[in-house]
């Protein structure tokens, strides 16, 4: 119950941020855009290192708790002795995630994580190439970028809560959740050209893959609920 309404309360939040991004970009615009260099380059900044911090998370994804102090630590140590089982891939090693993971040369990688990678990576490479060239879109276009990122975002939530799922279209979705974010941060920036709501669509960003990250999180927990297995790990 309690997890229900995490979602609900991250679903209502992530589809507020999208509305309001989407008023800014329809009645902020100006026909004439004042997009600087520096500007330009601030916003790519932020986002390239967003991304490495993605990055890092996604290969390493417990490195940052060696600076965090948890009171409860020696306890949740203990709990997860008890609970947890031999992972692979950053899913449990058990026949209900096989298709959470994919195996390179004899290797399990977690889909997700390595769909967020690849996505980053892409991600950077384009923003770098938009750092270099100079825009000259309308408007129109970039309206364009903001709706097709909220609809790839829309629709790989929905993919995440599908019952059956293959790996690589899981490492496929990722992969374009970032280009989404992406999408939406460049056409929010170039409308409005306002350095501001360029930085605050890319932190929005980090509330819609935590959204995501929650979803897979329900999602693992009701495989879980369903198995004959006494680990439970999500659970």
């Amino acid at each position: 119950m309690k997890q229900q309404k995490n979602i609900f309360y991250y679903l209502t939040l992530s589809i507020a941020a999208a509305f309001l991004l989407l008023i800014l970009a329809f009645f902020s615009s100006s026909n004439v855009n004042t997009i600087g260099t520096y500007g330009k380059l601030a916003i790519g900044g932020v986002f390239i290192i967003s991304c490495i911090f993605g990055i890092s998370l996604a290969i390493w994804p417990s490195w940052h708790k060696k600076f965090v102090i948890s009171r409860n630590h020696s306890a949740n140590k203990q709990q997860e002795k008890k609970t947890n089982r031999e992972r692979q891939g950053h899913h449990p090693n058990c026949n209900q995630f096989q298709n959470h993971i994919i195996k390179i040369k004899n290797k399990a990688y977690c889909a997700g994580c390595l769909g967020l990678t690849i996505g980053s990576i892409i991600s950077i490479f384009f923003m770098m190439i938009y750092l270099i060239i100079a825009s000259n879109n309308s408007l129109t276009t970039f309206h364009f970028f903001i709706i097709l990122g909220f609809i790839i975002i829309g629709i790989i939530y929905i993919e995440i809560m599908f019952p059956i799922r293959h790996a690589v279209i899981h490492v496929i979705s990722n992969i374009f959740l970032v280009i989404g974010f992406l999408l939406i941060t460049i056409g929010i920036f170039e409308i409005t050209g306002n350095i501001i709501y360029g930085v605050a669509s890319i932190l929005l960003s980090f509330l819609w893959l935590d959204t995501r990250i929650q979803l897979s999180n329900w999602h693992h927990g009701l495989i879980c609920g369903n198995c004959t297995e006494p680990c439970k790990v999500y659970k």
